[in-house]
């Protein structure tokens, strides 16, 4: 069959179509209006109607009221003959408020016209019924997105499961330095930890190219064979991002409570100020600054936690290569160091950390494999562990990760199923988390000088209101 009707759509957007967002960025940033805006015009540009479809019947799950998204998701329809899709969309787009009565009644029209007439000549009155009625719309706003500021509130349900083979990080010897003598080290290696969390989030859209996040949540660990790893935390976050056609800059604190059962509760502050430039389609730079504290409860249990008391400050360096069509692939390298501070010098010390990681855009999800080296020299000796000995330790840490929705597994996995809107983004908005891991740490003391694995698997699923 020809096309139901043709109509044309021309964004007034300040960007230029390159293809410049990634599917990770979108993943990172599913709430951010310009950054998704973005991404389903250039994937409209490279023909990807598929993607720029969904990517707008989720804004339009988000943003229910902007009938802007609406009218441009209708000509995208129209392109790949999605003749329901179409007519669901002109029913919708007729029975909005934000539209005039005159307008509504030319859609209603239209509406009828698809529905009752089948023959060549009525179709094209049809398709020029529509095309009239978006073009007018368009021209009565320069921009697609409401500049309008308005809040997103969501709720993230979250179950992780992590699996380790040396959970309490024994030594590869079986022994550690106590008052300068080899002594025996116990513990549990084995184990697993299973935590559920619950988050309240808050997005405050300032403009299209600016927002404001905040969040509160709180979870609870359990610990299969020990109890050393089990707590209830709870954690409060906030965030501005900005961005513009070649920088995105972002600043955000973060406060954690972390009410360990058998030993000291733990209060940590974290400030990170981080800027991405786009060189262009394919290189990026990034930088950061973190500031960050960390206290102890002292308490007649846990009598010395102070002299574990830390503050520091620190920076990072990054570049990222995109390669591929739609920037599928992406090879990314940094450095970071952190100098960190305690009120017991033999607790304060310095760390180099150097990195590298291959992420892929799958069907299914991202990939990534990434290999981390860190370096750390503490400031002073720990007499009561060993005092000729002052402690330096190198990690090597091998990760393999892939996580998505599954939404896209469904959709990769068996494509000639069709799923209605609602189940559509019920599985859009469940995301799953695979990764393993590997940690060898080498260490001047016994202690430090361990092996360990360890698997993660977890589901979060969101629920916007």
């Amino acid at each position: 069959m020809k096309k139901i009707f043709l109509i044309t759509l021309i964004l007034s957007l300040t960007i230029q179509a390159k293809a410049e967002v990634t599917y990770l960025e979108i993943l990172k940033n599913p709430t951010d209006l310009r950054l998704n805006l973005q991404y389903a015009k250039e994937q409209e540009t490279l023909g990807e109607f598929k993607s720029v479809i969904a990517t707008l019947e989720r804004l339009t799950a988000l943003y229910p009221t902007n009938i802007d998204l609406k009218l441009y998701l209708l000509s995208v329809a129209v392109k790949t003959d999605s003749t329901e899709k179409v007519l669901r969309l002109i029913d919708e787009i007729r029975q909005s408020d934000e539209i005039n009565d005159d307008i509504k009644k030319r859609v209603a029209q239209v509406f009828d016209d698809i529905n009752k007439k089948r023959i060549d000549e009525e179709k094209n009155i049809a398709r020029q019924q529509a095309r009239e009625i978006v073009e007018e719309e368009e021209r009565k706003r320069s921009q697609l997105a409401d500049n309008k500021s308005s809040w997103t509130f969501y709720q993230d349900f979250g179950w992780k499961t992590a699996i380790h083979s040396n959970v309490g990080n024994i030594s590869s010897s079986g022994t550690q330095f106590s008052a300068g003598s080899v002594v025996n080290m116990t513990g549990i290696e084995g184990d697993n930890i299973e935590t559920i969390n619950t988050l309240t989030g808050a997005i405050y859209q300032i403009d299209d190219s600016s927002n404001i996040s905040l969040s509160a949540g709180t979870s609870s660990s359990e610990q299969n064979r020990g109890t050393s790893e089990e707590n209830d935390t709870n954690t409060f976050s906030s965030s501005y991002s900005k961005f513009s056609k070649s920088n995105s800059f972002s600043a955000s604190y973060s406060f954690t409570d972390t009410n360990t059962r058998r030993a000291a509760d733990t209060y940590a502050n974290s400030l990170n100020l981080n800027n991405t430039f786009n060189f262009n389609d394919n290189h990026k730079i990034n930088g950061g600054l973190t500031f960050a504290t960390n206290k102890g409860n002292q308490n007649p249990s846990n009598a010395t936690r102070r002299t574990s008391n830390t503050w520091k400050q620190g920076y990072s360096l990054g570049y990222d290569l995109l390669m591929g069509e739609g920037a599928q692939h992406k090879l990314s390298f940094k450095y970071s160091f952190n100098d960190t501070h305690a009120i017991a010098n033999y607790n304060g010390f310095d760390d180099h950390t150097f990195s590298v990681s291959y992420t892929e855009n799958l069907p299914i999800g991202n990939f990534t494999i990434s290999a981390s080296e860190t370096d750390k020299q503490y400031d002073q000796a720990d007499n009561f562990v060993n005092s000729s000995i002052t402690r330096e330790e190198k990690s090597n840490t091998y990760t393999v990760s892939l996580n998505g929705n599954l939404g896209q597994v469904v959709r990769s996995s068996a494509p000639s199923i069709k799923l209605n809107n609602f189940l559509n983004n019920q599985l859009n908005s469940l995301s799953y988390n695979l990764s393993w891991s590997e940690t060898n740490n080498e260490g001047t003391l016994l202690q430090h000088n361990y092996h360990k694995d360890t698997i993660n698997f977890g589901l979060t699923k969101r629920i916007y209101y």
